[in-house]
C-alpha cells in the first residue's frame, strides 16, 4: 500500500502531486509492503521520514525536477506550465542516484522540443577552461535540508564549509543564500555571480545545476544530483577539471529519465523508470 503525506495547507502542491501519484502508482503497485511519499521537507515531514527509517519502511521524497520549467513559488505555489514542469521522485534520498539510470535520449529530446532552457544550455554547451584565479561561490541548501542531512543548522553547515574552503584555497569566497522574499538575493540571478567564478560549492542545492550548465565545476555533497559530474572533496578545489560536453550531455539525459510531469505520473509513466 502507498501512504501519501499531504501537507495541511490549502495552497500546498502536495495535494496535486499526490493525487497524480496515487492514480498512476496504484495502477501498477500490487504489493502489501507499505511505502511513503513526502512532498519536500516541510511541515512534519522530517520527523515522519525518520519514523519510516526506524520502521524499515521505504519512502520517496518528491520535489521540483532538475531541468524543466520552474514553479512560481510566491506569493503562493503555482504550476504555470504543467506540460513542461517536471518533478523528481527519489527513493530514500533527497536527490536521485544516477549510477544505474538509462541513457536513452528520448525524454531529453522531448525537453529540447519543449524549448526547456536548461536542456538548451546542455545541448549548446561549449567546453571552456576553469578560471584559475576566480572566486568561489558558496550556495548552501536551506535550513530544513541541513537539519535533515546532517542534523545541524544552515549556519553551522556554512561555517564548516567556509573552514574547508579556506583550508584548501586562498581564493575569494562569495556567498549566495537561497533567494527568499525580503533577503538581498530575492529577484536576483545566480548567473550574475558566474563571471570569473572558478567553482561553486554547495551541499544539496540545485544551484549546482546552474553552475555545470555554464561550465563551472562544483563541489557538492555525495548525494547531490551533480556529484557524478563534479567533486565531493574540498582538497581538490584548486584542481578542478573543466566540464566535458559529452559528460554533461550524458548527465542531462539521465536526469531527464528521473523527472516527470503530473500528466505522466497519472498515466503511470513514472513507474516504468523509477521501478
Amino acid at each position: 500500500m502507498i501512504v501519501t503525506h499531504k501537507i495541511n495547507w490549502a495552497d500546498c502542491l502536495s495535494s496535486k502531486i499526490f493525487d497524480a501519484i496515487e492514480k498512476g502508482w496504484k495502477q501498477r503497485w500490487s504489493n502489501d509492503k507499505k511505502i511513503h511519499f513526502f512532498w519536500g521537507l516541510g511541515s512534519f515531514n522530517i520527523a515522519e521520514i525518520r519514523d519510516c527509517v526506524k520502521k524499515g519502511e521505504d519512502y520517496y521524497i518528491c520535489d521540483i525536477g532538475y531541468i524543466g520549467a520552474q514553479i512560481n513559488r510566491y506569493p503562493k505555489p503555482e504550476i504555470a506550465h504543467p506540460e513542461k514542469t517536471y518533478f523528481r521522485i527519489c527513493k530514500n534520498l533527497l536527490h536521485n542516484d544516477l549510477s544505474d539510470v538509462s541513457t536513452d535520449e528520448t525524454r531529453f529530446n522531448k525537453l529540447l522540443e519543449q524549448d526547456v532552457w536548461y536542456a538548451n544550455l546542455i545541448n549548446q554547451y561549449e567546453e571552456k577552461p576553469v578560471s584559475k584565479d576566480g572566486h568561489i561561490l558558496l550556495t548552501p541548501s536551506s535550513q530544513g535540508v541541513c537539519k535533515y542531512m546532517y542534523n545541524i543548522s544552515q549556519d553551522e553547515w556554512i561555517g564548516k564549509s567556509m573552514f574547508e574552503i579556506k583550508r584548501n584555497t586562498n581564493k575569494e569566497i562569495l556567498f549566495r543564500n537561497k533567494p527568499r522574499p525580503g533577503n538581498k538575493w530575492y529577484n536576483t540571478c545566480i548567473e550574475d555571480s558566474f563571471p570569473n567564478c572558478s567553482a561553486l560549492v554547495t551541499n544539496m542545492s540545485l544551484s549546482a545545476i546552474d553552475a555545470i550548465c555554464h561550465g563551472i565545476p562544483v563541489i557538492t555533497d555525495k548525494e547531490n544530483i551533480c556529484s557524478s559530474i563534479g567533486e565531493t572533496d574540498y582538497a581538490k578545489i584548486d584542481k578542478l577539471k573543466p566540464i566535458k560536453k559529452d559528460d554533461l550531455k550524458t548527465w542531462g539525459v539521465k536526469v531527464a529519465n528521473q523527472q516527470f510531469t503530473l500528466g505522466e505520473m497519472r498515466k503511470g509513466v513514472m513507474n516504468d523508470y523509477i521501478n
